[in-house]
This record gives C-alpha cells, structure tokens and sequence, in this order.
C-alpha cells in the first residue's frame, strides 16, 4: 500500500495531456525555435494536470478548463496560486525531495503562456499583485577545483564519461552542445584541436569554434576510434561522437550519462545538495565545468578570451572581442596546461609553475615587509623630529610672549618718562615766562623814576 502510495506521488499525469489537440498544438509552437522549451513546458503542464486531478478542480482536464476560466466562473489568479501551493509541497516521500523555487517559477510560466495561448488574458499587473512566486535564494557558490575535477577523473571507470569530463573541463561547452557533436565538427588535425558547435545545437542558437586540451584530445580519438573497429570513423561525419548502439538523441545520451555522473559522485563522497534537504540539484552537476572553465582562463588575465569561448555573445565584452583563429588558439594553449588533469609531466609543471609563483609572492611579501619597515622607521624619525620641532615653537611661543611683556613695560616707561618730561618742560616754560615778565616790571619802574626825575 505504501509503495502504490509513493508510485502515485512521484507519478506525473503525462499520458492524460499527449492525446489533447490544444496541448499539442501549445508544444508544437514551442518547438519551432526549441526542442527544449517545448520539453520542459510538456513536464510544466504535466504538473498541472497532475494538480488539477487532485484538487477541488478534479472535474477539469488541462483542456476543458479553459472553458469556466474564459467564462470567469473559475478565477485565473487562484487557480494559479493554487497551482503554486501544489508545486510548494509536492514531495517524494523515499527521497524527501522537492522542487526548487526557480523549477516552480518555469512551470508557473509555462501553464501561463498556455493559458495565455488560448486567449485567455492574464494582466501582468494583476499576476503580479496576486500570484506570489517563492523566492530564489542565492547562497555563495565555490564552485570545483581542479584537484575535485582530478578525483573524479581518477574514480571513474565509465570511458565515455570519463572521456565526455574531460572535454567540458578542458573546453567550457554546454553539456547539451557537447553531447550534440558530430564526428565532423571535431577537427584533430589542428592544434590544438579545435570543435565547431553549431548554431542549431546551442543554447544562444549561435555558432562557436573551442578548443579542448592535448590530453582531451587524445583521449576523444580513442573513444571515437574504439566505436569504429576496422573501420575509418570519418566515414561516418554525421554520426553523434558521443552516442553508443541505441542512442540516437542527445537527450538519451545525457540521461544515461547524468545517472553515471550521480553514482561517481556517491562513490567519490561529492553528492551532497544544494541548501540542504529538499533541493533535488546536487552541488556538482555537469554545468559547474563550465564555471571551472571561465574561472581558470579569466585568472590567467583572459577575461574577454573568457567570455567569447564560453558564447557569451550578448556580453559587451565579447560583443566587442575580434581575435584572428590563430590568435586565439595561442592564447588557449597558454591556458592549457591548467585545463590537463591525468598527463603527469602537465600537471607536474604546472604545479612547478605555482611554485615560482608562491616564490615570487613570498619575495615580493618580503620586499613589501621591508618597505613596510623603512617606512615605520621614518615615520618613527618623522615623530621625533615633529617633537622637537613641537618644542622649539613652544619656546619660541614662550620667547615672543616674553618679549613682547618686555617691549610693553618699555613702552609704558617710555611713555611715562615722556610725560613726566613734558610736564618739566612746561614748568620751564612757565618760569621762563615768569622771569620774563618780571623783568619787564622791573624795566617800566626804572624808566617811570627816570622821567620823574
């Protein structure tokens, strides 16, 4: 009984919508332009027939509800939020593991653009205000090293996954581009060899030419050769280089690889998830050799090469980087060595190369810890300078206060001496005036006797 209860749960309702005219139409006009948006909008409206079955609009197929939606007997905004309570909580009992917010938020879009196909008219506005989409939360992700690449590569004993690593890690593709390329769009007569990714098989729908290093190439040649024993493998150009006897889609061979890639990781102790329970994406995936990729070249001072090998066309930067095939080739295999994770005399000089490295920092730490000791000691120099210097103008500032109490008493006795010979001088003057006088007295009296007389 539990065991029917759990099929029920992880079982999605998508046989009940591949026989619906207007399903098929909806998916048919998704997959003139991607193959891909068509898949995942086929799993978003599986969902919601699943969702429909099991709620109170059980009544309703995927099909049949566009009708009361139309005629507004059944609110668009609740079915809708309704659908996002589903998605919130649906859960796999054996796994305990849900969907992401970003998976909800692509099926959400994906029921809506069917509904909007059929002429119903969802506001943007109003779906903003009431449908409430859970949030993505963006932790600090670290990504892989080469040393985590190096184990994995060492644990795996699948060849065709080992070898389909060793081409993400060495060239930064798109799983999917890689696992669309034909016989042909390897070139191994270049070096290094170089892949044409075709615009149909990318994800920007624009075509590429990337490398993959010595020891990825070596590797690619002996798998493709070891499909065709006795036979020349460029007689087969538009066989898939990835694909085995059954496979005939890039979907299938992914599939098979993905489950490999999930048991190497249990073997290698690399599985955990992200965020913990309820997440269903692993930490390591496929994608996360891309990163690895970008991150290696752009560290080596490549950072627009970086851009423009990854396909970023719509970043300035690539936009607006023109490098002749040479060119580029050169400035890859500077960057080579650092994508190389078996070939032991690579990675032996590569560790080398960190080696200097770590000695011209350590010198360079030493330089810089002696420029730092110059500089404490003429700031020490400068401290005791500033103090003397502190000094001399508090005696110079004691001196001029000094001096001019000094001058200031001068003045004032001067002034006083002044005033006080001022003052004499006018006595002087005064007796002078006196005696003047006087004797004018004097000389009026003796005439006035003489004339008496």
């Amino acid at each position: 009984m539990l065991k029917q209860q759990m099929r029920q749960e992880r079982t999605l309702q998508i046989d009940e919508i591949n026989q619906l005219e207007k399903v098929e139409d909806f998916l048919n006009s998704k997959a003139v332009n991607s193959e891909r948006t068509k898949k995942i909008y086929h799993f978003a409206l599986s969902h919601f027939q699943t969702f429909l079955s099991t709620s109170e609009f059980n009544g309703y197929n995927i099909e049949s509800i566009l009708v009361p939606i139309n005629e507004r007997t059944i609110d668009v905004y609740l079915l809708l939020r309704k659908f996002i309570q589903y998605l919130s909580t649906r859960q796999y009992q054996r796994t305990k593991t849900k969907l992401s917010p970003g998976s909800i938020s692509i099926y959400v879009a994906g029921v809506r653009s069917y509904l909007e196909y059929h002429d119903i008219d969802i506001s943007p506005n109003k779906f903003k205000k009431r449908v409430v989409l859970p949030k993505k939360y963006y932790g600090n992700a670290e990504g892989i090293d080469a040393e985590d690449i190096r184990t994995l590569l060492l644990a795996c004993t699948n060849t065709r996954l080992k070898v389909f690593l060793l081409v993400l890690a060495s060239s930064g593709m798109r799983a999917n581009e890689a696992l669309s390329l034909r016989n042909c769009d390897v070139d191994f007569s270049q070096s290094p060899t170089k892949i044409h990714i075709r615009p149909g098989t990318s994800k920007t729908k624009q075509g590429n030419d990337v490398y993959i290093s010595d020891e990825a190439s070596r590797e690619l040649k002996k798998f493709i050769d070891s499909k065709y024993p006795k036979l020349n493998s460029n007689n087969f150009p538009n066989d898939l280089v990835f694909t085995l006897i059954g496979e005939s889609h890039p979907a299938s061979i992914y599939k098979t690889l993905a489950l490999h890639f999930m048991k190497l990781l249990g073997k290698t102790g690399m599985d955990q998830r992200k965020d913990g329970e309820g997440i269903q994406r692993r930490e390591i995936s496929f994608h996360l050799f891309r990163g690895f990729v970008k991150t290696v070249i752009s560290n080596q001072g490549y950072g627009d090469y970086s851009e423009w090998i990854l396909g970023h066309r719509s970043s300035m930067a690539a936009r607006y980087y023109h490098t002749k095939e040479q060119e580029r080739g050169e400035i890859y295999k500077k960057c080579m060595k650092y994508l190389t994770f078996l070939d032991y005399a690579t990675v032996q000089s590569v560790g080398k190369d960190f080696e200097s490295k770590l000695e011209e920092r350590d010198k360079e730490l030493d330089d810089l810890r002696q420029v730092a000791h110059n500089r404490s000691t003429q700031i020490d120099d400068m401290n005791s300078r500033l103090k003397e210097l502190e000094e001399e103008k508090e005696f110079i500032s004691d001196t001029k206060d000094k001096f001019r109490e000094h001058w200031a008493n001068l003045i004032l006795r001067f002034q006083a001496d002044h005033k006080h010979s001022f003052d004499i001088i006018k006595k002087l003057e005064k007796e002078i005036e006196d005696l003047k006088q006087g004797k004018s007295s004097t000389k009026k009296q003796v005439t006035k006797k003489r004339t008496s007389k």
